[in-house]
């Protein structure tokens, strides 16, 4: 019974051993035209929405962004777009002409939730 046991506690190291090493993970940096916690919020989100990243990290006084993913799921031109797609320019990527975000003077910080 206990070869039985530590048969099966081996098998299951090596699966999950192998399923570790077909992921890739890379952790890239860029920068984000964000203001406030509430565009930390969004941006964080939009990026942790992308299939594959596993950790989004912006940082509100540097403006730095902090992705780590998955590279045989997403790369850094995806998880950029989604957040350009909420109205934030990500590295070089900037949203079209009026997608972009907007002061409001109800926030603090000066931004807007856009729904």
């Amino acid at each position: 019974m206990q070869t039985r046991t530590m048969m099966a506690a081996l098998l299951l190291f090596a699966v999950s051993a192998s399923a570790s090493a077909m992921m890739k993970v890379k952790t890239a940096k860029f920068k984000v035209n964000g203001r406030c916690e509430r565009c930390e919020k969004r941006i964080e989100k939009a990026a942790r929405a992308v299939e594959g990243v596993q950790t989004a990290d912006w940082d509100q006084v540097s403006k730095e962004m902090v992705v780590t993913f998955d590279t045989k799921k997403t790369n850094v031109k995806d998880i950029q777009k989604a957040i350009v797609a909420i109205g934030f320019t990500a590295g070089k990527m900037k949203p079209e002409a009026g997608k972009e975000q907007k002061h409001d003077p109800n926030c603090k910080e000066g931004c807007e939730d856009k729904k």
